[in-house]
């Protein structure tokens, strides 16, 4: 048995305050604790470890157990440091192949006088679901290129409740002639969820829920203002970059294409002729602004292109989203990434308002950790961009209790135990 889960034993009485966040990136693992406070989480542990480049591919896992041993190293540095081992975990999934989006299901009611009922939800709820793995098949078969991919559920949550148009929280014993129900779901091929459950087998955790990174991030930093206006979101990480559309007051989309990061390091490593290890260096150094003039325009000369090409990627994505009607005009930016200013400089240069549905050029600007909502960090080790996701999937972690008591959350459940997906 091992060091952790010694510890663990012995810290049992800790376990419901107490939560483990774990975001497996193609560059870094990032784990951290967080403490549970009234309503603010307190993040009391943290620790990023370096993954060999063969460990992750499109965002997705390439080799468990080096995976595993770079997690493991990661938690331990984490709960050594506030000497705590949380009994639950949060675990971020990301990858080209990971799909979210909402899905609306009107429901006619035949007797609009009589008071709808849990059983009326949890009809349309089975119906609404039902559509969405059906559309999540034929997403990624088309995609994929073959007949049909086994896609799991990975995370469910109810957006938006309406009755004859008028938005309530809890619609029981509500009376109305039709409600419409929004359920965003993400989902993801059966191999990939494989992987993380393999992962947090092997490290003893205990999961109690596995949320998309674009999806903890925009709702990590939500806010009333961005609920109203809506937002794009946009985090570049080390192997993809994934994109959140906030819209009509909810989460409306997730889409990740495996461009990142590690791309911008290939690019310098060609450009100047080092190695991968030297580029990445040379990269954040010039992400932070320490090179001296004529090194920083060397590396803006070579990374310029590939924040080009990222931009447009960027652009065809939200032109699929969008679907013909107009996008938020706010665009945030988080991840290692988004510290190179040649990404925010090519988003900026795109012209927005002739290519998408915007009414003018959105205003782009990169996130910190005081960003994300009740959420605040004890270590000082949460400094940049990058560590925006991460503590995205602590406001999570700390949001779940509050959706346990929600009665449409117990509902949700209810439904999926039901149908088994």
């Amino acid at each position: 048995m091992s060091k952790r889960k010694f510890s663990l034993l012995r810290r049992r009485a800790e376990f419901n305050s107490h939560y483990t966040v774990l975001d497996i990136g193609t560059e870094f693992v990032k784990a951290l604790i967080v403490k549970r406070e009234e309503d603010n989480g307190i993040v009391i542990g943290a620790s990023r470890v370096r993954q060999q480049l063969t460990d992750m591919q499109g965002g997705a896992v390439a080799d468990i157990q080096s995976v595993i041993d770079n997690c493991d190293r990661a938690l331990t540095e984490a709960e050594d440091m506030c000497e705590v081992v949380p009994g639950q975990a949060v675990m971020g999934i990301a990858g080209e192949q990971v799909r979210g989006f909402s899905t609306t299901m009107s429901m006619p009611r035949p007797q609009p006088q009589a008071r709808i009922t849990q059983a009326d939800l949890a009809s349309a709820l089975q119906a609404v679901q039902r559509r969405a793995l059906k559309e999540a098949v034929r997403q990624m078969s088309h995609e994929l290129g073959v007949a049909e991919v086994n896609v799991k559920l990975v995370h469910s949550a109810i957006t938006s409740v309406r009755i004859d148009g008028y938005a309530v929280s809890n619609p029981v014993d509500f009376q109305g002639n039709v409600v419409d129900v929004t359920v965003f779901n993400t989902f993801a091929p059966l191999h990939h969820i494989g992987a993380l459950q393999t992962i947090a087998q092997e490290l003893d955790l205990e999961v109690v829920a596995t949320v998309a990174e674009p999806y903890a991030l925009a709702r990590g930093c939500n806010s009333e203002d961005i609920e109203e206006r809506g937002a794009i979101f946009i985090d570049v990480g080390g192997g993809t970059t994934d994109i959140a559309l906030v819209r009509n007051g909810g989460i409306e989309a997730t889409r990740m294409f495996a461009l990142g990061g590690r791309s911008f390091t290939k690019r310098l490593a060609g450009e100047l002729q080092i190695s991968m290890g030297e580029a990445e260096r040379y990269k954040l150094s010039h992400g932070e602004g320490r090179l001296a003039p004529e090194q920083g325009a060397l590396a803006r000369q070579a990374l310029t292109p590939t924040a080009e090409v990222l931009a447009q990627g960027v652009c065809l994505t939200l032109e699929e989203l969008a679907g013909g009607t107009p996008l938020p005009t706010s665009v945030f930016l988080a991840g290692g990434g988004a510290a190179l200013p040649e990404v925010a400089e090519q988003l900026s240069a795109l012209d927005w308002a002739h290519t998408l549905p915007m009414a003018h050029a959105p205003a782009v600007r990169v996130l910190g950790p005081e960003d994300v909502h009740r959420v605040f960090d004890s270590t000082g080790l949460l400094v940049g961009s990058q560590d925006v996701t991460p503590m995205g999937l602590a406001h999570h972690a700390i949001s779940l209790e509050d959706e346990a008591d929600q009665p449409l959350g117990g509902l949700m459940r209810r439904v999926l135990k039901t149908m088994k997906v």
